[in-house]
């Protein structure tokens, strides 16, 4: 084992000088191990959910995949208030001395997830016909996107303190049997000619909840009945500046809402069906390096040094996804069916989006990491991409359909991304 992690160390070392100029420290050893162990299972899981969304697609056809993607949408929207204090959780979890103050903060977290949950999962039922013709979508769709807010929310909230507590591969083992779990129930139901958007939901919701409820058990030690009145008032304090940019951030999945009013929920299929290879990949491999580089900048004294480091490999990212992604898209496409047209502009297009959001994700994680200034920063990035999203769908939209849609995803991300950069002073704030 000793020699095979050596190995690890030789083969990554090269491309870290390159892109770092600087020799490969102690430092970032420790990261490439962390950041390896949730690699290995969140791409395992990520195949096999690349593998259920290619014959969700191909089973379900535009119309039904469309209305499962809008189901991911209004999900996203309704869960924001869910789990505002997960962040501040993280953040401050991480940086504390010992296990005891875990707990309490963890716990204090865990009650007030689950209360707030409760009250807004209330609020919407008893809403439904007035929230369901505000989205402009059925109550059935409606009170499916409740249910799958709900769900969600309860299993980032059992993976949120294997981030804190360093356990990699529990969480990359969870992450790869959650989206087993799922192609497994959604196959079950297809053999079964269920071939809906109800199959791709019901099939969600078993994987988070078995998933979720065997990590209950396995956080036991660290779920329990405490209620601490300082974490508390820390954790609503920086949920509080939070709160708008993550409402703003949740927003911007209003893109597939404005297709399904100005066009089909078919065009909302075909934008999932690019999305999906894309932006939704760019992310799981963000997400891979930002379940161990947020905790570890949360205690970082050198903010500034990340901050030079992903100014450094921005180039890089862009020359090697960039391709790849497009090239993903394009095989996609093969298994999607004729009934998914393929646009090689579009894809590209989708691409460069990709890119934009990777490098906007990691500045907004570093600000995160600073504390409630750097959630201003944050919330102030989110709100300004959500205002050029809805700004140049409502107009590229109905002019040029998907491809308009497309188009605004690079201006809304690049927007935020130059706002954040602007504000590197605060970024880099120890």
């Amino acid at each position: 084992m000793a020699n095979l992690r050596q190995f690890g160390y030789r083969l990554l070392s090269a491309p870290y000088e390159l892109v770092f100029k600087e020799e490969m420290g102690r430092e970032a050893q420790r990261f490439f191990v962390s950041t390896s162990q949730v690699a290995i299972g969140t791409l395992a899981g990520a195949l096999v959910m690349l593998v259920f969304s290619i014959i969700a697609a191909r089973a379900l056809g535009p119309d039904e995949f469309g209305s499962f993607s809008i189901i991911l949408t209004v999900s996203g929207i309704l869960a924001v208030f869910m789990g505002l204090s997960m962040v501040p959780m993280i953040k401050y979890a991480s940086g504390a001395q010992n296990d005891a103050i875990r707990v309490r903060i963890i716990s204090t977290s865990s009650i007030q997830i689950a209360l707030l949950t409760a009250a807004l999962t209330a609020i919407y039922v008893l809403l439904t016909p007035q929230l369901s013709r505000l989205f402009g979508i059925s109550s059935a769709l409606f009170l499916f996107s409740v249910g799958y807010a709900v769900i969600s929310a309860f299993f980032a909230l059992m993976m949120s303190p294997l981030r804190i507590l360093s356990r990699m591969k529990a969480y990359a083992l969870a992450n790869a049997f959650q989206s087993v779990i799922l192609l497994a129930v959604f196959l079950a139901f297809a053999s079964d000619n269920m071939r809906s958007w109800q199959a791709a939901a019901y099939s969600s919701y078993v994987s988070y909840a078995v998933v979720g409820l065997i990590l209950v058990a396995f956080l036991r030690p660290y779920l329990r009945l405490q209620f601490d009145r300082f974490w508390a008032k820390k954790i609503i304090s920086y949920s509080l500046f939070a709160a708008p940019g993550a409402v703003a951030a949740a927003f911007l999945g209003i893109d597939r809402l404005l297709i399904n009013a100005f066009t089909t929920t078919a065009n909302v299929g075909v934008y999932n069906a690019y999305f999906l290879p894309s932006i939704i990949v760019a992310l799981l491999l963000w997400g891979i390096v930002n379940t161990s580089f947020f905790p570890y900048a949360s205690t970082s004294s050198d903010r500034e040094a990340l901050f030079r480091k992903i100014n450094k490999a921005v180039p890089y990212v862009a020359v090697s996804l960039v391709p790849s992604i497009v090239v993903l898209e394009f095989v996609a496409f093969i298994f999607y069916g004729s009934r998914y047209p393929f646009s090689w502009g579009i894809a590209f297009i989708f691409a460069i989006a990709a890119v934009i959001v990777v490098v906007d994700e990691s500045y907004a994680s570093l600000a995160g990491s600073v504390g409630t200034s750097g959630a201003k920063v944050v919330t102030v990035s989110s709100v300004l991409a959500l205002v050029v999203l809805i700004s140049l769908d409502v107009v590229l939209i109905p002019l040029i359909g998907i491809s308009g849609a497309a188009l605004t995803l690079i201006f809304a991300n690049l927007a935020p991304t130059a706002y954040l950069y602007s504000k590197r002073g605060i970024l880099v704030r120890s």
